[in-house]
């Protein structure tokens, strides 16, 4: 019993100067004790100029810097509390980029593999495991600060700029984080704003894919170029999902708390930028298509109550490869659509009948009528007149539905790639809606509305074809305070429609849809249309010979020199000569 007693006490000694030696020797210890940590979680590289071990449970680092992949984390101070559970402090942190990176990664003899959410996940589950957090101050990229404390699974941050402050209330769980967000508003550049009464959602996360539950109520929003005015939703939510795998993506999104169902999918491979977007919304009332915008949204289709129902499949497809790069197919299966009513003073509906014309940046109002001197109906106008003038804007337009699909996805893709709306696409059907229906604003809201009132009065022949011509005809500018084709005839050549020239109505047809500038296109001597031209006199000279309004030997007589302007468009003003 003795020899054990002895061997107990001799081990206790030995222990006890074993951990008094470690406690010696406690700050040396630390760099191996940090080295482990950070190859659990992957920390590129850790440095601090000094540490302060005061107790067995407290460790304090002075201008500590934490790095992992291309960020790092900064701090003044950060304390660690061991016992009886993990919490962290910081004071006046910071989150930045890594100036480069390259020079302090840590080799790894394995390659990391592939994990779209990987970091995410670990980020939420090492937060989930510490105990208590506080910081006070951190400022994140973009100029952002962030108050964070968490005690236990509740955590509470504060998100600052300067034109914004959110609140933020969550449970932390290991693969899971819910939030709930009291009133606040974000401002954006200028008068942009965004701003709600509630917010709450549920995110869960897996090394590859990521799924949300967000729900707003009180939901107003005002951007420039979203639209000229207010928009807002009483409650609005969707469900997302994305998934991620080593060379593909896929994101969808379902709307809740809306009216309309249905799934927006987009998808991808991450080599060769090839991309594709679809929409598939399933047999619903069309009402149900309207109310799923923000109030706000629609200036003319608010007012329309529509029966009948849609469904709608719609797949764009980007592919650098390919020579037209997109691809757009849409599917749309209407039935039973009736108007019950559609209140405004300027609806699809009122254009059947005569109205009042008010041209943007003019202060004349237009008779649009027979009664109207100027006014000519459809079969007033000489056949090739009007044909010379759609081929200019529209050469397609008694044959399409309202779109030209090739023109359409040219001017997508231009706009996308200018970040911008250079280019409208617009045939004489969204045109018409433009100038009689809605503003000229360029906004996202004006033209999704420009394109829904077109796809309506042409699926559904709410006017014929020669009625959207003759308004056409009748209302487009031609040059300075002048509308309509009667008007035009007049003040460049000093005659009516029908004794027009093929060269001369291709004239007309040409100045659209800039026929303000038309003095670029005029010899300054002489006062006829420069010989430059040619090509494009020709071309539509082509398109009337096909539909046998001129006879193929005419073609060499369909020269821009013959088009010469008389007063007032030459004589007016002097000054706007060239």
């Amino acid at each position: 019993m003795k020899r054990w007693k002895w061997i107990g006490l001799f081990s206790v000694l030995i222990l006890s100067g074993g951990v008094g030696i470690l406690w010696i020797l406690r700050l040396r210890v630390l760099p191996f004790l940090i080295y482990l940590v950070g190859q659990r979680y992957e920390i590129d590289r850790v440095k601090y100029e000094a540490a302060e071990w005061s107790t067995l449970r407290e460790i304090a680092f002075y201008h500590l810097s934490v790095e992992k992949n291309h960020w790092m984390l900064i701090a003044d101070t950060l304390r660690v509390l061991l016992f009886p559970s993990l919490s962290i402090r910081i004071k006046n942190g910071e989150v930045a980029q890594k100036e480069s990176s390259s020079a302090y990664s840590t080799p790894s003899s394995a390659p990391r593999s592939f994990s779209a959410f990987g970091n995410f996940r670990k980020l939420i589950r090492l937060v989930s495991r510490i105990d208590t957090i506080v910081c006070d101050h951190l400022l994140l990229p973009k100029g952002i600060r962030l108050t964070l404390n968490k005690f236990g699974k509740l955590c509470t941050a504060q998100v600052r700029r300067d034109t914004f402050q959110v609140l933020l209330h969550s449970t932390i769980g290991e693969d899971s984080l819910s939030f709930q967000i009291p009133p606040g508003r974000i401002s954006l550049n200028g008068e942009n704003f965004l701003s709600w009464d509630s917010l709450t959602g549920h995110l869960t996360v897996s090394p590859e894919s990521l799924s949300a539950d967000l729900q707003a109520e009180g939901v107003q929003v005002f951007h420039h170029r979203l639209a000229s005015r207010k928009l807002s939703y009483a409650q609005v939510g969707f469900h997302l999902k994305s998934i991620v795998h080593a060379d593909s993506f896929l994101v969808e999104l379902m709307p809740r708390a809306l009216p309309l169902q249905g799934i927006l999918a987009v998808g991808g491979q991450l080599s060769g930028n090839r991309a594709w977007l679809k929409l598939d919304i399933p047999r619903q009332p069309h009402q149900a298509y309207l109310q799923a915008f923000p109030q706000g949204f629609f200036t003319c289709l608010d007012k329309a109550k529509l029966g009948g129902s849609s469904s709608l499949s719609l797949k764009l497809v980007y592919d650098p490869s390919l020579p037209d790069t997109l691809a757009l197919e849409v599917d749309w299966q209407p039935e039973g659509f009736v108007i019950y009513a559609w209140e405004g003073v300027r609806t699809p509906l009122t254009l059947r009948e005569s109205f009042s014309y008010s041209p943007p940046g003019s202060t004349r109002t237009i008779l649009v009528s027979p009664d109207q001197p100027n006014f000519l109906v459809f079969s007033q106008i000489t056949p090739y007149v009007l044909h010379a003038v759609l081929h200019s804007e529209d050469g397609v337009f008694f044959s399409h539905q309202g779109f030209q699909k090739a023109h359409f996805l040219k001017a997508m893709l231009e706009n996308w790639h200018c970040r911008c709306f250079r280019r409208g696409a617009g045939t004489i059907t969204m045109q018409l809606v433009r100038n009689l229906l809605l503003s000229r604003e360029k906004t996202l809201a004006r033209k999704v509305e420009e394109i829904l009132l077109t796809a309506i009065i042409e699926r559904f022949h709410l006017l014929s074809k020669q009625r959207i011509a003759e308004l056409y005809l009748n209302i487009i500018e031609w040059g300075p305070d002048v509308y309509g084709l009667v008007e035009a005839s007049r003040f460049y050549f000093g005659k009516e429609p029908h004794d027009l020239t093929i060269p001369e109505a291709i004239f007309l047809g040409m100045l659209l849809p800039n026929p303000k500038t038309y003095r670029f296109f005029i010899d300054k001597e002489t006062g006829c249309v420069l010989s430059a031209y040619k090509p494009h006199f020709q071309k539509i000279a082509y398109f009337l010979v096909r539909q046998n309004y001129l006879p193929p030997d005419s073609m060499a007589t369909i020269l821009p020199e013959r088009v010469c302007l008389r007063p007032p468009a030459w004589s007016f003003p002097d000054t706007l000569r060239p």
